[in-house]
């Protein structure tokens, strides 16, 4: 039997102002949707605490596999909320910004810009061919404008690659996670 990791398409979160369009992505410490204010009729970005390996799903709600797994489970969501909370802080075009952050289903979730777009590495194998100068040129001023922002905060992105740089449309750079 397959075990659900992420939430099913048309979930309802914080009371109904959230619904989930779409699974974007599934890393080692959380998931990623496409989510809808339904007050607004806004699309977000949302990232859900869910660590692989240590969580499981019982419907919406999220357990912990292992009783010995709670305390590290528990240290690493806080992780999670403080890493929203500086992202909140951040000021920069060019990162995305955290809207809304809370805790529900036993566990913790944050509302950020959704860029419709895709990453460098998704565009890298679109193109199927290196990026020229130019290209990079475009891209790079943008990255190290967020990278300084970020820096100048005291936090250190760590996971700078291809799949975390976001680009949207109209070529505009966005560092992500």
């Amino acid at each position: 039997m397959e075990t659900q990791t992420m939430l099913a398409q048309g979930t309802l979160l914080r009371n109904g102002t959230y619904r989930v369009e779409k699974q974007l992505s599934s890393g080692g410490f959380g998931n990623t949707y496409k989510v809808r204010n339904t007050a607004f009729d806004e699309v977000y970005a949302m990232k859900e605490f869910f660590m692989r390996g240590v969580n499981m799903r019982a419907g919406n709600v999220v357990t912990v596999s292992v009783p010995d797994n709670h305390s590290s489970y528990d240290s690493q969501k806080e992780k999670f909320k403080k890493e929203a909370l500086r992202l909140r802080k951040l000021n920069n075009p060019h990162i995305v910004r955290v809207h809304d952050m809370f805790e529900e289903n036993g566990t913790a979730y944050y509302i950020m810009d959704f860029i419709d777009g895709q990453s460098v590495s998704e565009r890298l194998k679109t193109i199927s061919r290196p990026m020229t100068e130019e290209e990079t040129l475009l891209i790079l001023p943008q990255v190290l404008g967020a990278l300084k922002e970020v820096h100048a905060q005291s936090i250190w992105h760590l996971d700078i690659k291809p799949g975390n740089i976001m680009l949207d449309s109209k070529g505009n750079a966005f560092l992500i996670d």
